[in-house]
């Protein structure tokens, strides 16, 4: 190997220490294992409906020992934003997979595209880009492009959007590398019922692990729906959801090839109040969670405490896309944290983490 140095006295002392060439290829094993990715596995979660004033109390009260074990071994905030113009459920779920907003923004110095999609209902045959008009990249096209495998499991019907949007035929051509075709997401799993369907992403982990997972759970909004925000019943959900992540926790930790490589992020698309959140301007709705944890992930931290060059604590308050100043955390910097953790560039016209300068270390 040649190292090329700035001057002859930094040269001859490289000569005679040895242990400065150690050092010198421990600093170029440590760039390319960063260049390389610091999780072989990102495995990122939406908890539907999760508002934060109902989670951290349950958290005190001891009810959530793996939330708890999020806060603990992970870096957190329970003050994330959801998308600025909508707090329900497709909208949001479409930002933490492409990194866009969902309306356009006509800010300066440019404008910010978003990916636009607004109905929460089931899709039809439209995609994400028909309703655009125009083809809006994802976690799934970056991970899939790059080589790796990717799944969905999701527990309500309407999240077929996403693998009719990026299938064999609307999905758009793999020009990365080996051409590893159209269909971006590998799997994509819909069961209502959690526990199954947590079960069955746990066996297809065993087998064959995806590097590149979404899990959506249901349960806290169809609760929230039902009986209200901080019910029994919604308290109920949220402890369900608990356990889910208690197997999760328990196949990373028990799987070699998993344990010490699998990084977890967790958010939610929107809270709520009564029986509904679809009132953007309730921080009820839009104060939401966002935890990472596992591989390259610091431990016990406080998300804005980590990045205050890059992020602002909105307290109360609710910023727009376009606001003076920094960003609030927001669900959408998940998908290009995501990538982030596994090597990979962020998502192609992408806004919220396109830097993908969220920092969870």
């Amino acid at each position: 190997m040649r190292l090329n140095s700035g001057n002859s006295a930094t040269a001859s002392r490289m000569r005679k220490g040895p242990l400065a060439i150690l050092l010198v290829l421990c600093l170029i094993w440590a760039s390319t294992a960063t260049a390389a990715g610091v999780a072989d596995y990102v495995i990122q979660i939406s908890v539907d409906g999760l508002g934060s004033s109902y989670l951290q109390s349950l958290i005190n009260e001891e009810h959530l020992p793996n939330f708890k074990r999020l806060q603990t071994e992970g870096v957190w905030t329970h003050n994330a934003r959801t998308d600025f113009d909508y707090t329900i459920t497709l909208p949001n779920h479409t930002c933490m997979i492409t990194g866009r907003p969902v309306m356009d923004k006509a800010g300066n110095p440019t404008a910010i595209a978003g990916h636009t999609w607004v109905v929460n209902s089931d899709p039809g045959d439209k995609t994400i880009h028909s309703n655009r008009h125009d083809y809006v990249k994802s976690t799934f096209d970056v991970a899939h492009d790059n080589g790796l495998r990717t799944c969905m499991f999701a527990s309500k019907s309407k999240f077929i959007l996403y693998d009719q949007s990026y299938d064999a035929r609307n999905g758009a051509p793999d020009t990365i590398g080996a051409d590893n075709g159209r269909d971006k997401i590998d799997l994509y799993v819909k069961d209502g019922n959690s526990a199954a369907m947590t079960d069955r992403f746990l066996a297809e982990m065993k087998a064959n692990p995806f590097q590149y997972s979404f899990l959506h759970f249901h349960d806290a909004d169809t609760a929230g729906h039902a009986k209200t925000w901080g019910s029994t019943a919604y308290n109920g959900a949220i402890k369900a959801v608990d356990g889910y992540l208690g197997k999760i926790f328990e196949l990373i930790a028990t799987d070699e090839m998993l344990n010490g490589k699998t990084a977890v992020i967790l958010s939610a698309d929107h809270g709520g109040y009564g029986l509904d959140h679809g009132n953007n301007r309730n921080p009820l709705n839009y104060t939401i969670p966002f935890y990472a944890w596992g591989a390259g992930v610091g431990q016990g931290k406080d998300l804005y405490a980590l990045n205050t060059a890059t992020r602002h604590d909105p307290l109360s308050g609710r910023p727009d896309y376009t606001d003076g100043g920094l960003q609030p955390i927001r669900n959408g910097d998940g998908g290009n944290l995501a990538l982030m953790l596994l090597g990979l560039s962020s998502i192609p016209d992408s806004i919220i983490n396109a830097s993908q300068n969220l920092n969870v270390r």
